[in-house]
């Protein structure tokens, strides 16, 4: 990963607790569609996607950059390996994987060096999954994000920055890959208040209690919770969606 490891050091605990799970359907696709054997989970922050992998694969481990989501992984699955490394560096043995997955943390890559790397630890024919949970713009997504343009310098839309929504699936789909299927799931995110601001001071672009704006940014986020919230909530709709591919 890139020198943006270091942007969840302080977010580690809020991610674990507030950041979307994904859809049992989303798993059973991908375990049909592979032939078996160990599961790397490459960036896998607190163990969220790893431990619903879990479900369905078996062995399954796990490579993360940042030293304090390895510790709340641990701590959350501490059952499962959690190996210090990268998705360019990820420290598996030649051969060793048939599946690599790569959830919400893509885009942090060095696209290359990550595909070398998966084919120097997939076994032939191995397969690798990147998956995203993405919201579906509406009103209140756009009020939200009208705060944190306000608010957040570091705020970026599409795939952090580097692409557009648009522009990375498009990459991903004729560009990336020599082969891929693609698919999405509904995955409703319900959150009440409480989960909602934890949610949103998960994401790396966050203010972060104690900087200049912080009390504000909270404010007004809390402001676009009263105006679309319904009986304590507000629901994002999001979708899960798998590129699931091979590399020549």
């Amino acid at each position: 990963m890139t020198d943006n490891r270091e942007l969840f050091t302080a977010k580690a605990e809020d991610y674990a607790r507030f950041r979307p799970s994904y859809p049992s359907a989303a798993i059973d696709w991908l375990r049909e569609r592979s032939s078996g054997g160990t599961v790397a989970d490459i960036g896998a922050g607190t163990g969220i996607f790893t431990k619903c992998l879990l479900r369905r694969f078996a062995p399954v481990c796990a490579v993360e950059p940042n030293a304090a989501m390895r510790a709340a992984f641990r701590r959350f699955l501490p059952g499962i390996p959690c190996l210090d490394g990268s998705g360019e560096r990820t420290g598996l043995p030649d051969g060793s994987v048939e599946l690599a997955t790569v959830a919400q943390a893509f885009h942090w890559l060095d696209e290359e060096l990550f595909k070398h790397e998966a084919r120097r630890i997939l076994r032939p024919n191995g397969q690798v999954a990147i998956i995203w949970n993405s919201c579906v713009k509406n009103e209140f997504t756009l009020a939200r994000d009208e705060v944190c343009k306000k608010y957040c310098p570091r705020f970026r839309a599409g795939h952090a920055g580097k692409r557009s929504a648009a522009e990375g699936d498009a990459f991903l789909r004729e560009v990336y890959f020599s082969e891929v299927e693609v698919v999405s799931f509904d995955n409703p995110f319900v959150m009440d208040l409480t989960a909602f601001l934890g949610n949103m001071r998960s994401r790396s672009y966050a203010l972060a209690p104690g900087d200049a704006g912080f009390a504000g940014f909270e404010t007004e986020l809390q402001k676009v919770f009263d105006r679309f919230g319904e009986n304590g909530v507000v629901t994002e709709r999001q979708l899960t969606e798998i590129y699931l591919g091979r590399f020549a």
